[in-house]
């Protein structure tokens, strides 16, 4: 049997099933009411959130992402080098330069997803609801155990997707650049906090404005099934590279199911933080091309990561047996700071 509920968490995930309903008695006496003596919208209909925030501010960060990029790729270039061209942007040589530096690195990744963020921080600061409540920065209802299950499992999800499309497709170029940049600073002793900037960045960064803000919208307003499917398509497509885009779709599926049933964004920013770490840690350790044999150090990696994602993949399952979606919570307006 399924334990019961003590307090009911709340879930600013859930569709409220109050929705559409309209009931004058949810007022209280004291409550103000519109222009002309109208009275306000009834609560249900309130809480009910706009979708076309959740679709323009990812455009509005992808703006904010693309020339944070190209203005980083111009400072980039002049701490390496000295000078600046536009001829550099498109040699190879050069731009290999700037990304084997670990400040042009810095440089060409954390100010491009801090752009990337600063929109949604924003948004959540300026809604009515309060900013924890609006990226779903809340404790939710999993336990710790639960947590850390989820994020085990994630790697394996990565792994199992990256096999399939790789058998499929050829890697790109892109992509063949993104792993001789990581195997370059990883074999310098850089790998560590390597792996700590690519694993922490998006984990705070994309995942507040995908499954933070797009998705806790679009789930209240359509529905869990199409709201984590829609962000994770935006998700997958800001990664601008086909066989990426197909490859981190059904991860992107994953994280938004997460915080769906844990009711916290929480969960899905540990999955993601300890996907891309143990992602840089594959590249660096493994073979560079197909017909190489792996490594003892890889082969054992490799054999502790899925352990620990059938592990964490069996315990997620108990969680979402035994822990079921609380009901939903309306997200009524903070009050005002006298």
């Amino acid at each position: 049997m399924r334990e019961p509920y003590g307090e009911q968490p709340h879930n600013p995930y859930a569709v409220d099933p109050a929705m559409g309903e309209s009931s004058a008695g949810e007022f209280s006496a004291g409550e103000s009411t519109g222009f002309g003596g109208e009275s306000p919208p009834p609560p249900a209909q309130r809480d009910r959130p706009r979708i076309w925030p959740a679709l323009l501010l990812p455009l509005i960060s992808l703006v904010a992402f693309l020339l944070s990029s190209l203005v980083m790729m111009v400072v980039a270039f002049y701490v390496v080098h000295g000078e600046f061209s536009p001829r550099m942007m498109v040699s190879a040589e050069a731009m290999q330069t700037v990304s084997a530096s670990r400040v042009g690195l810095l440089l060409m990744v954390v100010a491009p997803q801090l752009a990337l963020v600063l929109p949604t921080l924003i948004a959540a600061a300026l809604s009515p609801v309060g900013f924890s409540k609006r990226l779903s920065l809340v404790r939710g209802h999993w336990p710790l155990w639960a947590w850390v299950a989820a994020a085990l499992t994630t790697p394996l999800i990565g792994f199992i997707s990256s096999i399939a499309v790789g058998s499929l497709m050829e890697e790109s170029e892109s992509l063949k650049m993104m792993s001789d940049i990581f195997r370059s600073h990883g074999e310098t002793g850089f790998l560590i906090p390597l792996a700590i900037l690519i694993g922490a960045t998006p984990a705070f960064c994309e995942e507040f404005l995908f499954r933070g803000y797009v998705q806790t919208r679009l789930n209240r307003r359509i529905g869990p099934a199409l709201g984590i499917f829609l962000s994770s398509a935006l998700f997958a497509v800001f990664h601008m590279d086909l066989i990426h885009i197909i490859a981190v779709f059904p991860l992107g599926v994953y994280l938004g199911v997460i915080a769906w049933r844990s009711a916290s964004l929480i969960p899905a920013m540990l999955g993601h933080f300890v996907n891309n770490s143990i992602s840089v840690f594959a590249v660096v350790l493994g073979p560079e091309t197909q017909d190489q044999d792996p490594s003892p150090e890889m082969a054992l990696f490799l054999v502790v990561v899925i352990g620990l994602g059938l592990m964490g993949a069996l315990l997620t399952a108990v969680a979402m047996w035994r822990l079921p979606v609380p009901p939903p919570v309306r997200l009524t307006p903070e009050p005002a700071v006298s």
